[in-house]
């Protein structure tokens, strides 16, 4: 092997005559639309002649009052953490449009009896404020919805309200004997 010389210019350093080599990396990803909602922790708040939550399940510790055999006021509020990364929408669904007899089948309505109990649900999310009246009329599913064109995240505040004498049949109304239920879904979901 045969080294040479190699002459530089008066005032520079190799460093400064070194070529140069680039290359480029595109570096890329993608976030996926995702809402997620969880029950926040310590997040009841304002139980009413309600008992704590067990599992998500509710129940109104006194549902009648002892002298006309109607509805007791009940109510309970709850805060959920949200976040949805798009626009989206807030979603609230009754299964049975009211609090209606568990039994798969109920007995006729007796003359002058309710048989089904009206509620309201209010759902605060963002600076939108949705209400789903459940009237009990008829058992049938029942929803209301709002688009949020953003995306957003915070607290989902719920309220759940139940008024005196509350029936389905007229006000104060003495109830028929059994057990009541419904199922309150909540969801955030994507615009589509």
């Amino acid at each position: 092997m045969i080294a040479a010389p190699i002459a530089l210019p008066a005032g520079l350093n190799a460093q400064e005559t070194g070529t140069q080599d680039t290359a480029d990396f595109e570096v890329a990803g993608n976030t996926p639309v995702i809402c997620t909602l969880a029950l926040d922790s310590g997040a009841e708040d304002g139980l009413i002649n309600f008992s704590t939550a067990d599992r998500n399940v509710y129940r109104v510790d006194q549902m009648l009052d002892a002298t006309t055999l109607s509805t007791r006021a009940a109510s309970f509020e709850v805060t959920l953490d949200g976040v949805c990364n798009s626009a989206h929408r807030i979603r609230v669904e009754s299964l049975n449009n009211g609090l209606w007899q568990v039994s798969e089948t109920p007995p006729a309505r007796p003359s002058g009896f309710g048989t089904a109990v009206p509620y309201d649900v209010t759902a605060r999310w963002t600076d939108q404020v949705l209400l789903l009246p459940a009237d009990a009329a008829i058992r049938q599913p029942r929803e209301r919805s709002v688009p949020i064109n953003r995306p957003a995240s915070g607290g989902l505040t719920l309220r759940f309200e139940i008024a005196a004498g509350a029936t389905n049949l007229a006000a104060n109304a003495p109830m028929v004997a059994g057990a009541y239920a419904d199922t309150l879904t909540i969801v955030l979901e994507p615009l589509q």
